[in-house]
C-alpha cells in the first residue's frame, strides 16, 4: 500500500480508537495501595541522600506555592498516574520523600531534546534540582566523567542502589538495526544497554515522544526499526511522559 495514499491517509485519522478501560478493579488498586505505602516507609526510613536546608512546606513558600497549590498538583498527578484520588497522600508523601530516590538517566536515539529542557528549567533550577531535590547519578550530558570514567560511574551507581534506583530513558530504541546505537569502549547496543538498567532498576521512566512510541526515528520508513521502552522492557513499572519535549 502506498503510504501517501489518499484513502490510507484518510483511514488513519477516522479509524475509531478503541475504548480502554482503566479501571482495574478494587482488588487490583488495594494491592497497589499497600504496595506502595510499604514503599514510601522503606524510602522515609533511609536517609536522604542529602539533607535538606528546610523542610518540605518552606521549600513550598520559597517556590511561592501555597498548601492549596501544592494540592492541586497532587490531584493533577494522581489522575495523569490514572489512579483513584485516594491515592492522593501517596503522592503528595513522595513528594517529600524524592530526594531519597537514585536516578540513572541513560539517552539513546534522541536529539536529547527532554536534557535540554531539563537544563532550561527556571523553577526550581536544574542546578537546584541536582543539588537539592535528586541524586542524579548518571546523566550523560551534564556529568563531568567521560569515558571509561563515566562508564565505572554507571557501573557503581547501579550496584550501590540495586533494585532502587529509577532508570529514565530518553530516546528510541533502535531494534532493528542494533549497530545503529552502541555505547562504551565494549560495545553494547541500545537494546541490551535499555535492558540491563532496567533489570536492576526498581522502575523505568519514558521521557518524550521517542521513548514512549518510537517518536521520529520511528517514522517511516523507520530504518533501524525504532520502539519505545514499552516493547522492549518486561517485567518492570514503566511511567510513560510523552510529548516533546516531555
Amino acid at each position: 500500500m502506498n503510504f501517501l495514499d489518499r484513502e490510507h491517509l484518510r483511514s488513519l485519522f477516522t479509524k475509531p480508537t478503541n475504548y480502554i478501560n482503566t479501571n482495574r478493579g478494587k482488588e487490583y488498586y488495594d494491592n497497589l495501595y499497600k504496595k506502595m505505602k510499604k514503599r514510601l516507609e522503606e524510602l522515609r526510613s533511609q536517609q536522604p541522600v542529602r539533607e535538606a536546608e528546610l523542610k518540605f512546606s518552606e521549600y513550598l513558600s520559597t517556590w511561592d506555592l501555597s498548601r492549596r497549590d501544592f494540592l492541586k498538583w497532587v490531584s493533577a498527578t494522581t489522575a495523569m498516574l490514572m489512579l483513584p484520588p485516594s491515592f492522593e497522600p501517596l503522592v503528595a508523601e513522595a513528594a517529600e520523600v524524592m530526594n531519597r530516590v537514585p536516578i540513572i538517566w541513560i539517552n539513546i536515539q534522541d536529539c536529547a531534546g527532554n536534557t535540554e529542557a531539563l537544563l532550561r528549567s527556571a523553577s526550581p533550577t536544574v542546578d537546584e534540582l541536582i543539588l537539592e531535590y535528586l541524586s542524579v547519578e548518571y546523566q550523560e550530558v551534564i556529568m563531568a566523567a567521560a569515558g571509561d570514567q563515566a562508564e565505572e560511574n554507571l557501573k557503581k551507581a547501579v550496584k550501590d542502589f540495586d533494585g532502587k534506583y529509577l532508570l529514565f530513558v530518553e530516546g528510541s530504541i533502535p531494534v532493528g538495526m542494533p549497530e545503529a546505537f552502541t555505547i562504551g569502549r565494549h560495545p553494547k547496543t541500545g537494546v541490551e544497554h535499555v535492558k540491563e538498567l532496567a533489570d536492576h532498576a526498581a522502575a523505568v521512566i519514558a521521557v518524550g515522544a521517542c521513548a514512549c512510541f518510537g517518536g521520529v526515528p520511528a517514522a517511516y520508513p523507520n530504518p533501524t526499526g525504532a520502539v519505545g521502552v514499552m516493547d522492549v522492557v518486561k517485567g518492570k513499572p514503566i511511567v510513560n511522559i510523552p510529548a516533546c519535549p516531555a
